[in-house]
């Protein structure tokens, strides 16, 4: 029974993907786990890999939030992006003001821009706002 267990350990090994080298999930090839360990690494356009594997058939990773955005930080975002001042986005929210700027502070440092300009346009990039109709 040891020797059985033994040969299961290598074999997960040999076919497994990921830091600890355990077996890939369910419908995720052995080739897909080596192609979404290329892009954690940077040799590979992380966004390219999944659009390659997406369009082969296999299921699309969940996404954390873009950029490590907290919850109350997309809030902030999306009022930015819909073009609110900070008192506007302040009063909306319940936070003060410099509550609000704060929150800005951390979202440019996240997404790294220096603009709402430049966080509008990652708003949209990311999808937070809506479309206009």
């Amino acid at each position: 029974m040891a020797r059985r267990a033994a040969a299961r350990h290598r074999q997960g090994r040999r076919v497994g993907c990921g830091y600890f080298r355990r077996p890939p999930a369910a419908g995720l090839s052995v080739a897909a786990c080596e192609l979404r360990a290329e892009a954690h690494t940077g040799r590979l356009d992380a966004k390219a890999c999944e659009a390659v594997l997406e369009a082969a058939g296999h299921a699309a990773l969940a996404r954390a939030r873009a950029g490590g955005l907290t919850e109350r930080e997309v809030e902030v975002l999306r009022s930015l992006a819909r073009g609110r001042s900070m008192k506007e986005i302040a009063r909306e929210l319940a936070i003060s003001p410099k509550t609000v700027h704060h929150h800005l502070q951390h979202i440019y440092a996240k997404i790294g821009v220096g603009t709402r300009a430049g966080a509008t346009l990652y708003a949209m990039e990311q999808g937070y706002t809506a479309p206009l109709h």
